[in-house]
């Protein structure tokens, strides 16, 4: 059987030094936040594929640009899919189809491709896995209208309940990489108990006993919006965060970044302990790491 049990497609990325962070969060923040979406948003449904990324990265675009200027288009995770797992693709994410893809692949097809307007691509999940990814049924007015909807830049945050809180507020929406088990589904109100199922989920919203979510899985579209409570957002099952961020905020965690290598280049230089060759490799590595972030 081609199609497993919920292979959901969540996994982790790998370290990048390049990757931006974003720091704590010091602006206050209202105790509430829950938008109301229900009268425009469509969830986009994958069924127990490989393709919550695409999926994700649908609702999360789809927020953020209500967020920017009203619009309440829907896009189409599938075009998404075919960006990512096609290997001629300038975003190719190099995963197998069934392994699904990782959330700096999901920020970078955003960046460079774009997210495409729903129509008119077929979103069926009940198509071959190798079909639903066939770049050939792209045409260049879908590339075209991709290009259109991008996001600058986008950085990756601490998993917390408070920093949650802090990025959904600021970005309005925030992805999330968790692991979960089947308590998660046929409810608004999920629970954990082994971390099971890599996923991609959105976070739009919080209260003050947990986060609101988007969820693709859920077989029942009524529980596609779902309350996550706090006691279950701990890094046994919140793995990753981020979200995008406009130029002024990148450049300001450039320079923060820049700052803190010069911090650190004056210890180590200042350090009579090490020796000078180590010394030498050291303050290597660090031009070079900031030489790949800015």
């Amino acid at each position: 059987m081609e199609q497993p049990t919920k292979n959901l497609g969540g996994r982790e990325r790998a370290e990048d030094e390049r990757d931006l962070l974003l720091g704590a969060g010091a602006a206050t923040i209202p105790p509430t936040f829950v938008p109301d979406y229900s009268s425009w948003f469509v969830r986009n449904y994958q069924g127990q594929t490989p393709f919550c990324g695409p999926h994700a990265g649908t609702h999360f675009k789809a927020i953020l640009d209500f967020a920017a200027s009203g619009a309440t288009e829907h896009k189409n995770p599938r075009y998404g899919a075919i960006k990512l797992k096609s290997p001629t693709s300038p975003v190719y994410d190099g995963f197998p189809i069934a392994e699904g893809t990782d959330m700096r692949a999901i920020f970078k097809w955003l960046q460079k491709v774009g997210a495409d307007d729903f129509e008119p691509l077929e979103n069926d999940v009940l198509l071959t896995w190798a079909t639903y990814c066939d770049p050939s049924v792209v045409t260049p007015t879908m590339d075209e209208n991709a290009g259109l909807s991008v996001i600058s830049n986008y950085a990756f945050g601490n998993t917390d309940f408070q920093s949650l809180c802090q990025s959904t507020y600021q970005s309005k929406a925030v992805l999330l990489l968790i692991k979960c088990d089947d308590g998660f589904w046929g409810t608004v109100n999920p629970t954990f108990t082994t971390p099971t199922y890599g996923h991609f989920i959105v976070a739009y919203g919080y209260d003050t006993t947990g986060i609101w979510v988007i969820d693709s899985a859920d077989p029942n579209n009524e529980f596609a919006f779902k309350h996550i409570a706090t006691e279950y957002i701990t890094p046994k099952f919140f793995f990753e965060a981020g979200t995008a961020i406009d130029p002024a905020q990148a450049q300001a965690i450039q320079s923060a970044i820049v700052t803190d290598a010069a911090t650190a280049v004056q210890d180590v230089a200042q350090d009579t302990t090490v020796p000078p060759p180590q010394k030498e490799t050291i303050l290597e590595e660090i031009e070079q790491a900031v030489e790949s972030i800015i």
